[in-house]
């Protein structure tokens, strides 16, 4: 299929229609391997989330939770109640505690415990709402970046935005995902699986899988029995068995990080389609797709542009900077100047005791050593001091020599081999030693949980 192709006449609805009457009571929504959840239902269900959310003070409510149908249910009864729905992207107790600043109140379905009020999700049906309250007029919602450099930063999503997101997805592919089930291996809590596992199938009326995908078994099985549309990433879609059966799915899109040529055509084989790419950030939102191979190409209304001082800026209607976004990656641009190639990241920069440190550059000696396999650094903040903080994974002869020498000393040896290369500053003060790097399931490193290892 040409997933390039424009279908303009595939029209979405606007998030304040979803429960209207233009879809039909049986109309399929969502569903599980065990029910299906109906448009009355989801009616329903939010209506009654409404009652008890009206009942509380609480404005901001971080959303915590695992279940995609509860998700739904919770986001569009926090802003008919005319809430702020907090998404932290995460669920580790110890981060959301730090976090507790941005959030007034928890609603979640699993056993956390927090210092503030928390609504256990529940779908018991409650008559008190007969209809919708009026939707509010500058709906958003709040969402964090990945905080690769430090502290996730706070990001404010007007729904308008997201809404237009989805038109310009719909005019794309809609065509190509008529009839279509929805899955994903990303949880709707990132600006990439909001987008595309949340808001695309919800405006399109299209149902969506309620759990996330984690085995390739569990895809085969969705595939064989609906058309099926994914959601992935590539640290999924690298970990596909060849020796499964072919399961033809509709589409899949992935993002979060660099698709390899040999990921695609595993894509290919095990699933009998070629992954679309997108390239996006949660700050901008969607800017461009490609398929393998080719360059990237900006959706409509984006364009590049360049500034007296000579970097280059994003301008998208997506974002409130008239001036537009500088973007963390180099990018090459192409003649036609709505094609491009990613070059890569930009040195991560942070500043400490008032000097520029590259946490990219700490990574890359690290790496270069003979006893580190791989290496993550971030930036902790400590009795009021910001420092260094380095996550490492360990060749054979790196682990050996751990052994030999033990912990500190073995530290004490990458520390002192590091000053050849480094200021003081940006030598880390803090160590762990891992199996593996932890990834979300998006396929980039999980912050939070390298955030965690520290406290």
């Amino acid at each position: 299929m040409d997933s390039q192709k424009a279908s303009a006449a595939v029209m979405t609805l606007p998030m304040n229609q979803w429960l209207s009457t233009q879809r039909a009571d049986d109309h399929l929504v969502a569903w599980s391997e065990s029910r299906q959840w109906r448009q009355r239902e989801f009616r329903r269900d939010v209506l009654s989330l409404i009652t008890k959310l009206q009942a509380l003070p609480s404005l901001r409510w971080a959303v915590c939770l695992e279940d995609n149908y509860a998700f739904a249910v919770t986001l569009l009864a926090l802003l008919y109640s005319s809430k702020t729905p907090v998404l932290p992207g995460h669920f580790r107790q110890a981060v959301l505690a730090e976090q507790r600043d941005e959030f007034d109140a928890l609603i979640t379905d699993l056993p956390l415990m927090l210092d503030c009020p928390t609504l256990s999700f529940s779908c018991e049906t409650d008559d008190s709402f007969s209809s919708l309250p009026e939707w509010p007029q500058h709906a958003s919602l709040i969402l964090f970046t990945s905080g690769s450099t430090g502290k996730p930063q706070k990001i404010t999503k007007p729904v308008a935005c997201l809404e237009r997101e989805s038109q310009w997805l719909a005019t794309l592919w809609g065509e190509d995902l008529e009839s279509a089930y929805f899955a994903a291996t990303v949880a709707p809590h990132h600006m990439y699986g909001l987008t595309f596992a949340f808001m695309l199938p919800l405006s399109l009326g299209l149902p969506f899988y309620t759990k996330s995908i984690e085995y390739h078994e569990q895809l085969q099985a969705l595939a064989c029995a609906h058309p099926l549309v994914l959601t992935s990433s590539p640290a999924f879609l690298t970990r596909l068995d060849p020796s499964l059966e072919t399961a033809t799915l509709r589409q899949i899109f992935s993002a979060g990080g660099p698709l390899t040529r040999d990921a695609a055509v595993l894509a290919k084989a095990t699933c009998g389609s070629v992954p679309v790419e997108i390239y996006g950030t949660t700050e901008t939102g969607v800017i461009a797709h490609r398929l393998p191979d080719v360059p990237w190409t900006l959706f409509d209304d984006i364009h590049f542009s360049h500034r007296a001082d000579g970097t280059l800026s994003l301008l998208s209607p997506l974002i409130p900077q008239t001036e537009g976004i500088i973007l963390s990656d180099e990018v090459e641009i192409l003649p036609d100047q709505r094609q491009f190639h990613l070059l890569g990241r930009k040195d991560r920069l942070v500043k400490i005791a008032e000097q520029r440190v590259s946490l990219n550059e700490i990574e890359q000696r690290l790496c270069g050593l003979a006893l580190v396999s791989e290496a993550c650094t971030l930036t902790l903040e400590k009795q009021g001091r910001v420092c260094v903080a380095a996550v490492l994974v360990l060749t054979a002869a790196g682990e050996e020599q751990r052994r030999e020498l033990g912990h500190n000393p073995f530290i004490g040896t990458l520390r002192q081999t590091l000053r050849t290369w480094l200021s003081p500053v940006s030598i880390p003060r803090y160590w762990r030693i891992v199996p593996a790097i932890p990834l979300n399931q998006q396929g980039k490193r999980a912050a939070a949980e390298l955030q965690e290892m520290f406290l």
